[in-house]
């Protein structure tokens, strides 16, 4: 005699819908919920930092409407906003301020997109915009009641860096489902996929090798950063303030060393040039980050060892070309063309990476920040693009003449 054991059915899994009860919430109104939280979440976490150093601070003139005043102008100026000041132009926009309102742009489009249920990348986009748009409004507004008398705030580039910023982090939110990346992904040409892979192994070649420098050179200059951090007296709030600037300006730094690494190297002030093969330094503002810059150029020995860092990217990349080729390999030609392309892709990317890291902070000598842009696009594209077309003939001729050895 035999039993039959009942057992729970698991329900299937669907997209959250409204109850019958719920009224339901278009994409358009849980696009402008997500900017609206965005935005206030992003001026609530920098209002509490300035305003504990303002009310720790006894040396600190200012009222409590100002220090107001000040976190909505470092909200704005970390989505790129340049900030007219007495002093100058501040237009270096801390790369790691700006991680913070994308990270949370996209957390709550993510929430968004859970709500809303898209399921095309079309469907993820419009949400993304729908986001960006009413980000980019709010953003217009801070700068409007932000600027004062002393501290011009351009309503322009606010509404563009809110748009720019509510755009993308929400894209990334929207796009956070597996089946939607993978989705956006595949609707990519073969070709076009092979060039974005092997471009990003590029990119993070180069970009790793620029940390790497820039976190050896702070370790052999502790000790100057150290001095640097003591000479202006802080404070401990002040201090506080001094730790959080130099780490949001670190992605900066590891931009600049890859710019060292490149060839075309940066400038920390008008007239500087800080690279392998040019080192003119004067002056410097007493930031710790700056203690790792080198005191005086490198040997002629060492420079040309720099060249290898680029050409071992793109031989990389053309390593990644070939691979991703199909079983029955292409003419000679063809494979020349598609591994030099990763140079323009990944010239134009780090390109754009050093005029976001670079920048004004302030005026007559500090008017000129970081690296040239173009600069380090052409050294970027002529090195990486020759080492990947190198390196994918020399594996193509290996591919060739494998099977002939084994036979």
């Amino acid at each position: 005699m035999t039993s039959t054991i009942d057992r729970p059915v698991r329900p299937a899994r669907h997209p959250r819908r409204p109850a019958s009860n719920e009224p339901a919430r278009s994409p358009r109104a849980l696009g402008a919920a997500a900017a609206l939280w965005a935005a206030a979440a992003g001026l609530l976490l920098v209002l509490l930092p300035v305003l504990l150093v303002w009310g720790t601070d006894s040396r600190s003139g200012t009222g409590a409407v100002d220090a107001v005043r000040s976190a909505g102008r470092i909200w704005l100026y970390a989505h790129g906003a340049t900030l007219e000041v007495p002093g100058g132009r501040l237009a270096l926009t801390p790369l790691g301020l700006l991680l913070v309102p994308l990270l949370l742009v996209a957390r709550l489009a993510a929430s968004a997109a859970h709500a809303s249920g898209p399921t095309t990348p079309a469907q993820a986009l419009r949400l993304a915009l729908w986001t960006g748009g009413p980000y980019a409004v709010l953003a217009l507004l801070v700068s409007l009641l932000v600027t004062g008398p002393d501290v011009h705030v351009s309503p322009v580039l606010a509404l563009l860096g809110g748009l720019v910023t509510g755009t993308v982090g929400a894209l990334v939110g929207a796009l956070r489902p597996a089946r939607l990346w993978r989705a956006a992904w595949y609707l990519l040409p073969p070709r076009a996929r092979r060039l974005a892979t092997a471009s990003g192994g590029a990119l993070a070649v180069l970009l790793g090798a620029g940390a790497l420098l820039v976190g050896g050179s702070l370790v052999a200059h502790f000790g100057q950063a150290v001095e640097l951090a003591r000479s202006s007296d802080p404070g401990a709030a002040g201090g506080a303030g001094l730790l959080l600037a130099g780490l949001a300006l670190v992605p900066n730094a590891v931009v600049w060393g890859m710019s060292w690494l490149a060839g075309p190297g940066f400038a920390v002030g008008v007239g500087t040039a800080v690279g392998p093969y040019s080192h003119e330094l004067g002056p410097v503002p007493a930031l710790p980050l700056l203690a790792g810059l080198p005191g005086s150029g490198v040997p002629e020995s060492v420079a040309v060892l720099v060249l290898a860092v680029p050409l071992l990217a793109g031989a990389l990349a053309g390593l990644v070309v070939v691979k991703d080729l199909s079983d029955e390999l292409p003419s000679w030609g063809r494979t020349v063309l598609e591994a030099a392309a990763v140079g323009p892709v990944a010239g134009v990317a780090l390109g754009l990476l050093a005029w976001l890291s670079g920048g004004a902070a302030g005026g007559e000598r500090l008017a000129q920040l970081g690296p040239s842009p173009w600069r380090v696009a052409l050294a970027v594209t002529a090195t990486v693009a020759v080492g990947s077309a190198v390196a994918a003939l020399a594996r193509r001729q290996h591919l060739l003449e494998r099977p002939h050895s084994t036979s």
